[in-house]
């Protein structure tokens, strides 16, 4: 297993309207607690994620993770080990925890979802962008090793990001004198080098996968995924599912609380489920609804 993502928690201090924790005018908020996961089961993850040779971690499958009060402590708890994190985060914390992210070697990608800030009032956002930017001078002085992904997965969604998306481009080109042209993004050609490690990433926004009520659409049975094959996800409460994007629990495979990862990873269902990616079936009701996956050819 490559990589495992560790749901340190699934709550967050923003509300976005594409996020499915997020509180926003017009759409359903999920009625299901905001938790932290302990200390003890975070170390027990770590320790599976080790015996199955994993070598990358993630701290998120729903939730802002450096929210999280034992964030830093997570994060040096890796340094003795030689897993590596990749850091995804809404940048609006890292005005504070910005250096013990860059002082810490375990920490070999951070991804900033600066699509988010579309939906936050003007000078709110510039306030936080502006935070991410003094954060990545100071990685590429301190840290020119730490990759680094200035996100703006929205593109084609709505036309109130294309002015947020136009704001960002003007930053990195006054911050960073480098220009990158608006309208240029296609499929194939998503990544942008800015300077050194640091990169803009432009994306289709996505559907999280919800399993469709009986009858309600014709599933799809065909297509493959990459779910168990390179990676797990962990929630905050120990359920492992198949796939990082399955943050309620539809895909349970078991529950780290109570057997090893590697048992979990070798149960019935677990082994269906890939035997039918590599056979190009989706043999899960929530696989057949997910749009994600058809990404994958």
């Amino acid at each position: 297993m490559d990589s495992v993502y560790i749901e340190i928690t699934n709550a967050c201090n923003l509300h976005c309207s594409f996020c499915p924790c997020g509180k926003h005018p017009g759409t359903a908020v999920s009625a299901a607690p905001r938790e932290f996961m302990p200390t003890q089961l975070f170390e027990k993850c770590i320790a599976d994620a080790l015996e199955t040779d994993t070598r990358n971690v993630f701290f998120h499958v729903l939730g802002e993770p450096t929210i999280h009060p034992g964030f830093t402590h997570f994060v040096k708890k890796l340094e003795p080990t030689p897993l590596k994190l990749t850091l995804t985060t809404n940048g609006t914390t890292i005005a504070r925890t910005g250096r013990s992210i860059v002082e810490s070697p375990a920490v070999r990608q951070v991804n900033f979802s600066l699509h988010a800030y579309a939906e936050l009032d003007a000078e709110s956002a510039q306030f936080h962008l502006q935070n991410v930017f003094d954060f990545c001078k100071l990685a590429l002085a301190m840290r020119p090793d730490l990759y680094i992904n200035l996100r703006l997965w929205n593109i084609g969604s709505q036309e109130s990001s294309g002015p947020w998306n136009r704001t960002v481009l003007a930053g990195i080109a006054d911050t960073f004198g480098v220009s990158v042209a608006p309208h240029h993004f296609c499929s194939r050609h998503k990544s942008f080098n800015i300077t050194g490690r640091l990169y803009l990433h432009e994306d289709s926004r996505f559907e999280w996968p919800a399993q469709s009520a009986p009858g309600t659409r014709v599933p799809n049975t065909h297509g493959t995924c990459h779910a168990l094959d390179t990676h797990v996800a962990i929630l905050h409460d120990g359920r492992v599912v198949a796939c990082c994007l399955d943050h309620s629990g539809q895909i349970e495979l078991g529950n780290i609380n109570t057997r090893a990862l590697s048992e979990i990873l070798e149960s019935p269902l677990a082994r269906k489920i890939r035997e039918g990616f590599a056979k190009h079936e989706l043999r899960h009701p929530l696989c057949q609804s997910c749009s994600y996956c058809r990404r994958f050819k």
